[in-house]
């Protein structure tokens, strides 16, 4: 296609446009319809329906604390299985937590994710590492931890212990 300025036909350009499909095109296909405008009055709605579950949501968030807790001893005899659900729950947790007004839960739920999308599926999983992340979503949730430095401290040694085991496991070989 040839652009044309009305005042100079001389410096004409070649121009060519090429669509690039939005992610979710690509993972949704091509006849996903695009994002629409909500109406101000439905995002209200849906803002007020979300803080009407937060209440609900910390109750699932407590059940789910109690679930992790649980899987640890099946995980300590090797059960595959059972990290199979404390990953499944983690990142449900990851996902849904900050959503429902536990931003906390949440990052501490992905620093457990990480730990666990970076061990081998040969080695074990260190039991301490996952009894100090689910303490600390209990702490939170508790508000035992109420202080936002306190668990942002509590999460960054978390994070340089992941990585320390992690890098120890690798020099181990």
């Amino acid at each position: 296609m040839k652009t044309v300025n009305p005042e100079n036909e001389a410096n004409a350009v070649d121009v060519r446009f090429i669509r690039v499909p939005s992610i979710a095109e690509r993972k949704l296909g091509p006849d996903h319809a695009g994002p629409m405008r909500l109406d101000p009055r439905m995002l209200d709605n849906m803002q007020q329906t979300i803080r009407g579950l937060e209440g609900k949501y910390g109750e699932t968030l407590l059940r789910q604390i109690d679930g992790l807790f649980r899987l640890l001893d099946d995980i300590a005899a090797g059960s595959q299985s059972a990290c199979d659900r404390l990953y499944d729950i983690a990142h449900d947790m990851r996902g849904l937590a900050g959503t429902f007004g536990h931003p906390m839960i949440s990052r501490f739920a992905n620093s457990l994710c990480t730990y666990i999308e970076g061990t081998v599926s040969s080695e074990r999983l260190d039991g301490t590492i996952l009894r100090f992340h689910i303490e600390a979503m209990q702490d939170t949730l508790s508000g035992r931890e109420n202080n936002d430095i306190i668990a942002l401290e509590t999460l960054r040694a978390l994070e340089r212990l992941i990585k320390t085991t992690i890098r120890e496991r690798r020099i181990a070989g």
